[in-house]
């Protein structure tokens, strides 16, 4: 059974589809033949079994000249032929150009008149609104289409599904075959009149799937259940009484049709008011809502229309064509909202979202069509009663008054707006008056974490939230944190958040996971659950997605509004505008206080370094430090013992800024108290480094490299505690390289340092040095090297100490080419005076 009414579901729909697509085919065809003929455009209400035709309306511009004929006259003949409905458009047809003139003869007052028409191509207004009518019958019918093809397809099995699809298929009929505002005769081609009866039938059923479907929808009642086809026979014998009356007479019962349509149509309505009213969960309220919102104002004006028609047709029939135009224009505008409400109702998902706009939507039209029918009216009565009345034939002044009331409209519009909204919505009017006082005076606010209090106890204020937590990015990092402290369970790699980065509309959680259109993780749900999480708000700006805002679940136990959705919509931007200034701000100070901290750090530094190179009696120095950095990790002391002996050595502290600064402060220290202490180098070494490895985290080290400069003696003894190997380089024995010590301080708490020893002679020369010389590279990333450091230092031994350490930092900048270094920079150089 079931693969049966699968194959009659899939049958019907590619035969409604095609026939929808060839009758909506026809009537283009029509309005473009339509909108380049030339005809006459005063409106006849012509018929095939009279040979006279009343002129419904007149437009002059269709004369030559006078006499003109008047409403309700009749037209006896033209071009020498009876008006009947053939002989019209025998001669007005598709071929028939603008500028042709023709002789017709009318009745008036009892009276033969003769005048001459001039065709002409059709008005641009009467264009235009044949044109919008057709385009929204079509998008209707599409929609309608889709909307069932599209539920059918997902679930081909479930009966309120398939209810749904034929519901869509017949009423997308009933619009194919609404309001043909153009005459058959001016199609490319025909289609069968025995098909169109055909399909006419199906429109009989409409009402009868729309009560049926509020039977199933959410939940099949009980009661439709038990008596099923009993329902049924109630619901489709009606439809198919009509139909086979269509059929067999080409006739409809009118009025017991107009019956029927509005009492099923008005019990499915009683029955959606039920089922909301009914609803367990709050999806199933915004779903039977946003039905209602998005079908009642067309489905309404539709029966109301009807009626209208039924008792008072000879009315509607007395309007100009554009104006009969513009009434079913709306009325298909406002038959639009019903495949999108159906859509978004079946995807459960933007349920309040699209719930809003169809309120908006109809307060805009309802509000501009009172609006519309009060100075239509006002105009009325100024033109007809009061200018007759004085005797003025001129239309000036009620010219001048239609420009006023124009000028008017607008500003009405939005005061009686404004009314509608305080007076039925008077919560939401305070929400807004809450945020945008709340925003306006924040613009300026420095204070991050009293913002989002403040936003917090806002929304909690005019929302009921429990809680409001801003989840937001950290820095230029993938994650994000709740204020920027605890962290959150997001990344923006995961599927929500790439969902929040693309669209800028608050997002509800339950719709989201029930529509399926993300996947959270485990750890993400119970996120969400512990918290009663209910709206995301992204917090979009033009740099991207800086955090959203999570709103708690209301305290009274009640849904979101659609109202309080919109406003929350358009909190959006202007609170992601505040968060990255405030995010902009925080960084801002976050810089400065680093900036003092630096300033504070180089003070430090400097009262570390020696001042003045002291003038010793039998040994020359030097020294030079360039800095990468505001505080660099490089560091060098020169500590005179006696007249003959002096501790010189270089650093450098793994780090940067006031960790480093202090680091070095402590090493400074420690080393004067060793060598005050008279101890030897390696104990001095093995003291420092337990100093080192014993208050500072495991990622800071030092290399360091001291010796002790015997002048009198002649020798160097010193320990290299993992620094780069210092140059002695000689007259005769070349460059040596100091690398006796032991490994680099705070690695390991007990390590043992060996002391080297060497003699140091009349114009040897001592080079100590950081691995920011060496390390320079050139734009091919090559190093500047030991190798070419010592050939330099060898070709210009003799030059001053000063000299040629400028020398040298002036090489590797040119071999850098640049003089910023991405390393600190360190030079100390020491030889024997002659005596």
């Amino acid at each position: 059974m079931k693969k049966f009414i699968f194959v009659l579901m899939i049958t019907a729909s590619l035969l409604i589809i095609f026939f929808s697509s060839v009758y909506i085919t026809r009537e283009f065809t029509k309005v473009i033949t339509f909108s380049s003929m030339g005809d006459m455009w005063s409106l006849l209400a012509l018929r095939e079994d009279s040979p006279l035709a009343r002129f419904a309306e007149v437009d002059i511009n269709d004369f030559k000249s006078p006499p003109y004929p008047e409403r309700g006259d009749m037209l006896v003949n033209i071009d020498g032929l009876p008006s009947t409905l053939e002989n019209y458009f025998t001669i007005f047809n598709v071929d028939t150009p603008a500028g042709e003139e023709m002789v017709i003869t009318y009745l008036h007052d009892n009276e033969i008149f003769t005048t001459t028409v001039i065709t002409r191509s059709i008005p641009v207004l009467l264009k235009l609104q044949v044109w919008i009518l057709v385009i929204l019958r079509t998008l209707i019918s599409a929609g309608l289409i889709l909307v069932g093809l599209w539920g059918f397809l997902k679930r081909p099995h479930a009966s309120p599904v398939r209810t749904l699809t034929m519901f869509c298929y017949t009423l997308a009929l009933s619009m194919t075959f609404t309001s043909p505002a153009i005459a058959p005769v001016y199609a490319s081609f025909q289609i069968p009149n025995t098909i169109i009866l055909i399909f006419m039938v199906l429109t009989f059923f409409t009402p009868a799937f729309w009560l049926k479907l509020h039977m199933l929808f959410p939940a099949r009642k009980s009661y439709y259940v038990k008596r099923r086809l009993f329902f049924n026979l109630i619901l489709f014998i009606p439809g198919t009484v009509f139909g086979a009356v269509l059929i067999i007479t080409s006739k409809q019962m009118v009025l017991t049709a107009n019956i029927y349509q509005t009492l099923f149509l008005a019990l499915g309505y009683v029955l959606l008011i039920s089922n909301y009213r009914k609803a367990e969960s709050f999806i199933e309220k915004r779903q039977t809502r946003l039905v209602l919102w998005g079908s009642a104002p067309g489905i309404i004006f539709a029966i109301l229309f009807s009626w209208l028609m039924q008792f008072y047709g000879y009315l509607f029939i007395e309007l100009s064509l554009v104006t009969r135009l513009l009434i079913s224009n709306i009325l298909f505008l406002l038959m639009l909202m019903i495949p999108v409400s159906l859509a978004y109702a079946f995807g459960r998902y933007k349920l309040l979202s699209v719930e809003a706009k169809f309120r908006r939507g109809t307060r805009f039209i309802a509000v501009n069509l009172f609006l519309l029918l009060i100075f239509i009216g006002f105009l009325y009565l100024f033109g007809e009663l009061i200018l007759k009345h004085i005797d003025i034939n001129s239309q000036t002044p009620t010219l001048i008054l239609g420009i006023g009331l124009a000028f008017l409209f607008m500003p009405t519009q939005r005061k009686i707006r404004t009314r509608l909204e305080k007076h039925f919505y008077p919560e939401r009017v305070r929400l807004r008056s809450l945020l945008k006082d709340f925003l306006s005076s924040n613009i300026v606010r420095t204070d991050r974490d009293e913002f989002w209090k403040e936003l917090e106890e806002k929304l909690i204020d005019g929302l009921s939230a429990e809680r409001v937590y801003p989840v937001l990015r950290v820095g230029d990092k993938g994650c994000f944190s709740v204020e920027l402290a605890e962290p959150a369970p997001f990344d923006i790699r995961d599927e929500i958040v790439r969902k929040l980065s693309n669209g800028d509309n608050p997002i509800l959680i339950d719709e989201l996971i029930a529509s399926g259109k993300i996947v959270l993780s485990a750890e993400q749900e119970e996120w969400f659950l512990q918290r009663k999480s209910a709206i995301l708000l992204p917090l979009i700006t033009k740099s991207g997605l800086v955090g959203f805002l999570v709103i708690s679940c209301k305290t009274t136990g009640e849904d979101f509004t659609a109202e309080e959705l919109e406003l929350l919509e358009n909190l959006c931007a202007q609170t992601a505008l505040v968060a990255e200034n405030l995010e902009l701000l925080g960084e801002k100070l976050e810089k400065e206080k680093l900036q003092e901290q630096m300033r504070v750090a180089r003070e430090i530094q400097k009262g570390l370094l020696p001042g003045i190179i002291p003038d010793l009696p039998g040994l020359e120095v030097g020294a030079l430090i360039r800095f990468c950095l505001d505080v660099a990790g490089d560091y060098y002391d020169i500590i005179p013992l006696d007249d003959d002996r002096t501790v010189l050595s270089i650093g450098d502290v793994a780090g940067k800024g006031v960790g480093a600064a202090l680091l070095m402060a402590n090493l400074q220290a420690s080393l004067r108290t060793t060598q005050a202490m008279g101890v030897s180098l390696s104990e001095s070494a093995e003291k420092i480094n337990k100093l080192v490895f014993e208050n500072t985290p495991s990622d800071m080290f030092i290399t360091f490299f001291l010796v002790l400069v015997d002048s009198k003696k002649g020798t160097l003894r010193y320990v290299n505690a993992g620094h780069n190997p210092p140059f002695l380089i000689g007259r005769k024995d070349g460059v040596k390289l100091l690398s006796e010590g032991g490994i680099l301080f705070g690695v390991l708490e007990d390590a043992l340092y060996t002391e080297g020893g060497i003699e140091f002679n009349q114009e040897d020369i001592l080079l100590m040095y950081t691995d920011g010389v060496c390390e320079a590279m050139n734009l091919s990333e090559e190093e500047y090297g030991e190798k070419r450091l010592a050939k330099l230092v060898a070709a210009n031994r003799k030059l001053p100490l000063a000299e040629l350490l400028q020398l040298i930092e002036d090489e590797v900048a040119l071999f850098h080419e640049s003089d910023i270094y991405e390393d600190d920079f360190t030079l100390l150089a020491a030889r024997l005076k002659h005596g």
